[in-house]
């Protein structure tokens, strides 16, 4: 009987060092890409992209990946682009943990990783696809 709380601690201390690793990058994008397709959605000033649509429907559809367009430029893709299947271009750049304010200053876009991938993207285009 002594065994049994010694397995719950430790498999709640497995799970606790889970947490704070990174969440997986979806398989159909990789960090030398610079181009990516798939469903996109917002989260303050940085955008989530999905690669199936039923992931964008999801309260915390992951993977995905987070990124952001320069701040003019992202607020307008907020108003046309909310949910649909899009193109991005653009080049990604390394995430880590220890970045001042834990954020990545894209032409006055913060994209905060929501998605807690290994990399980030850093757009600069994005268009929708039929």
């Amino acid at each position: 009987m002594k065994a049994i709380p010694f397995v719950v601690a430790a498999s709640f201390l497995a799970l606790a060092a889970c947490a704070s690793t990174l969440q997986p990058t979806p398989v159909a994008y990789a960090a030398t890409d610079t181009v990516f397709e798939g469903w996109l959605r917002f989260s303050g000033e940085e955008f989530q992209l999905n690669a199936r649509q039923d992931q964008v429907l999801q309260p915390l559809g992951r993977p995905c990946l987070s990124g952001a367009l320069p701040r003019d430029l992202q607020r307008q893709a907020r108003l046309d682009l909310n949910g649909q299947r899009v193109r991005i271009t653009g080049q990604t750049q390394a995430w880590s943990d220890d970045l001042p304010g834990r954020r990545i200053d894209r032409q006055g876009s913060n994209i905060r990783n929501e998605c807690g991938a290994a990399f980030v993207i850093l757009a600069d285009r994005i268009v929708p696809i039929a």
